[in-house]
């Protein structure tokens, strides 16, 4: 009973202070280093290169608004289909589109997309990326018409 009665003293008071710092420090590091790990933060790679030339990105997307062209994606056995058609419903041909899944939380799983024209407008390409899920596809044509194509996949 004797210790329970001593006042506490200073040294015991830098004890506890430096134990709650150590603690709260290192827990602190360990959850930097687990997030950064995961996830470092951006979208792409070269954001900030990329963000030099927003206005040559701005520019295409009005050029492609000018040529009204859609865009409808559909997955079937495995594949993967776009089907693009211009402002009167035609299908347009001879694009070559590429592009990539891309998984929302882990670029470690983002798999690279080479479409092939199957018929008029119709560009298909078997799915690299087979895990259930929510995922993010980006197709671009590679030649002279400015077409780019974003949507949201769910794969069961």
């Amino acid at each position: 009973m004797k210790g329970f009665l001593n006042p506490v003293k200073g040294w015991h008071v830098l004890v506890m202070i430096v134990a709650f710092f150590t603690v709260t420090i290192g827990v602190n590091a360990t959850f930097i280093t687990l997030a950064m790990r995961t996830h470092p933060g951006e979208d792409v790679p070269r954001s900030y290169v990329q963000g030099l030339n927003y206005n040559d990105v701005l520019d295409r997307r009005r050029a492609q608004d000018a040529l009204g062209w859609s865009a409808r994606v559909n997955v079937v056995d495995g594949d993967l289909l776009v089907e693009v058609r211009d402002a009167g419903g035609t299908p347009v041909s001879g694009l070559s589109l590429s592009g990539a899944m891309n998984h929302p939380t882990d670029t470690s799983r983002d798999c690279p997309l080479a479409f092939e024209e199957r018929r008029a407008g119709l560009y298909r390409v078997t799915l690299p990326c087979t895990e259930a899920g929510e995922w993010h596809l980006h197709a671009v044509n590679d030649g002279e018409a400015p077409f780019e194509m974003e949507h949201d996949l769910w794969l069961p």
